[in-house]
């Protein structure tokens, strides 16, 4: 089990750094690990498909698309949201629904209920730390250590180092975590939904 600490220790171990007793101590070590805690563990939990992390929930429409054609119904997306695993007409996650856009803040479909498996960065899903395998703890020190890393060492070559560690990391903790799939996953959205919900950022009420 690891907490906030034990990562910061991690890091600065990658580092060559001396470790911290306490997340107040003071020094430039733990202003940058504060600096950079948050949208480092964000990235990470952005970065797959991790099981800890996802969380399936029913959906119901919280207004209908204005318009003559398109999707029928708008679901505003939960405020735990990461990524997107994939959506379900069925409450058992077995059935997929293809035909759906993901936007940034809604998803767009003709179904009125939607089932969405998603990766959370809720307190009980991606950042329970005691949830996290330790290939993924792993991966996020190594990606503290490269952010940290110029300004806590100076170091651009220590940089270019960990740069490398952080992808092996990030390749041996998807794998571990792949591996420990209890549930076949359907297929991610594909290019053409994705590629849609990233274009805009429109309200649905305007769409046309």
């Amino acid at each position: 089990m690891t907490d906030q600490l034990s990562l910061y220790n991690g890091a600065l171990i990658k580092l060559g750094q001396p470790r911290l007793a306490a997340l107040s101590d003071e020094g430039k070590a733990r202003r940058a690990l504060d600096a950079e805690y948050a949208k480092t563990v964000k990235a990470c939990l952005e970065a797959a498909f991790w099981n800890f992390a996802m969380r399936f929930v029913q959906m119901e429409a919280t207004q209908s698309a204005t318009g003559d054609f398109g999707y029928r119904y708008v679901f505003d997306k939960p405020d735990d949201w990461l990524r997107t695993a994939g959506v379900t007409t069925d409450p058992y996650g077995k059935v997929p629904l293809l035909d759906y856009d993901d936007r940034a803040n809604w998803l767009l479909a003709d179904n009125s209920v939607i089932y969405l498996r998603y990766v959370s960065n809720d307190q009980d899903y991606g950042l329970d730390l005691g949830l996290w395998p330790q290939t993924f703890v792993d991966y996020v020190e190594t990606c503290l250590a490269w952010a940290t890393c110029e300004e806590v060492t100076g170091s651009s070559d220590r940089k270019d180092k960990l740069e490398k560690a952080r992808d092996k990391a990030k390749y041996k903790a998807s794998n571990t975590d792949a591996m420990n799939e209890a549930v076949t996953r359907y297929p991610p959205p594909g290019r053409l939904v994705q590629s849609r919900g990233s274009s805009s950022r429109r309200r649905p009420d305007g769409l046309r």
